[in-house]
């Protein structure tokens, strides 16, 4: 459509005129062979300010044509006439046989002078040169005596910029909505659970076993008394002044019996150990057997 109306302007350039006398105002417009003279009269001043009626009109200087029918009016068309005379005084009354095919006088009933009146003319033939028409008006009074002047004036033409289409403005689709797909919520997975260690319970302190008692005869044979479990000596330390348990072991299971010392022959030299000896004895004996028992 955009295209067919650019090819139609460019083929039919159309094109205006403008003329203006007191306060009137006529309008021209022309395409091809097809001429638009509209007034605009609703506002009269100067000497036709009494003027309440458009009685006729003419136009000259239009080229040539073979022949010119009036296609729109105020009234319509049926009542007004068309020809070729001049206009003057007293209407399309002048001489005008050296006007045929080159002016036209259009008469009719008066029409009450207003805006927007709209004479259009079609010419067919000949070169019809529409640009700047030479217009004279008859405006006349109530009694439809004329009123003022004749005007007869050309009126210049202007080039008209013609009003491209304006084409709308492309619409983007909206895209729809889009629904979201429902996620499902994957199982829940258990955690690895990893126990804490667990502090071992502290032993219950053992409870020691009282040793038995070693006697020391003063003289004659020693009786050594097996511990019920543990024989504990105490020695003294000399570097810290403090004092060394030192466990015994289990006593073995002997089934002989222990041997006994016998006593013997005091001498008379006086050599008899001493009860300290003895108990150093002893104590190394015990010394020895925890140690084997570590070993063990």
């Amino acid at each position: 459509m955009a295209l067919a109306l650019a090819t139609a302007a460019a083929l039919n350039p159309a094109q205006a005129g403008v003329l203006s006398f007191q306060d009137v105002v006529f309008t021209t417009t022309w395409t091809s062979k097809v001429l638009t003279l509209e007034i605009d009269a609703a506002k009269h001043s100067g000497d036709w300010s009494s003027a309440t009626m458009l009685g006729a009109l003419s136009l000259k200087d239009l080229g040539s044509f073979t022949s010119v029918s009036v296609t729109a009016a105020p009234k319509g068309v049926d009542a007004w006439t068309l020809s070729s005379r001049e206009l003057n005084a007293k209407g399309c009354a002048g001489g005008g046989a050296s006007r045929i095919g080159t002016a036209l006088c259009l008469s009719g009933a008066p029409i009450a002078l207003a805006d927007n009146m709209v004479f259009t003319f079609t010419f067919t033939g000949g070169t019809p040169d529409l640009d700047e028409p030479h217009l004279k008006v008859r405006f006349v009074d109530a009694s439809k005596n004329k009123v003022g002047s004749l005007l007869s004036q050309n009126i210049a033409s202007t080039p008209v910029a013609v009003a491209q289409p304006v084409m709308p403005a492309p619409v983007t689709p909206v895209p729809a909505p889009v629904t979201p797909t429902p996620v499902t919520p994957l199982p829940a997975t258990p955690l690895p659970v990893t126990p804490l260690p667990v502090a071992p319970e502290p032993a219950a302190p053992v409870a020691s076993t009282p040793t038995a008692p070693i006697t020391l005869p003063s003289s004659g044979n020693v009786t050594v008394t097996a511990p019920v479990e543990n024989v504990v000596v105490t020695m003294p330390v000399a570097e810290t002044g403090t004092t060394t348990s030192i466990p015994v072991p289990p006593p073995l299971q002997v089934t002989t019996p222990l041997p006994v010392l016998e006593p013997a022959e005091q001498q008379a030299s006086g050599e008899v150990p001493e009860p300290q000896s003895i108990a150093l004895l002893l104590g190394g004996l015990l010394l020895m057997a925890a140690a084997l028992r570590k070993r063990g």
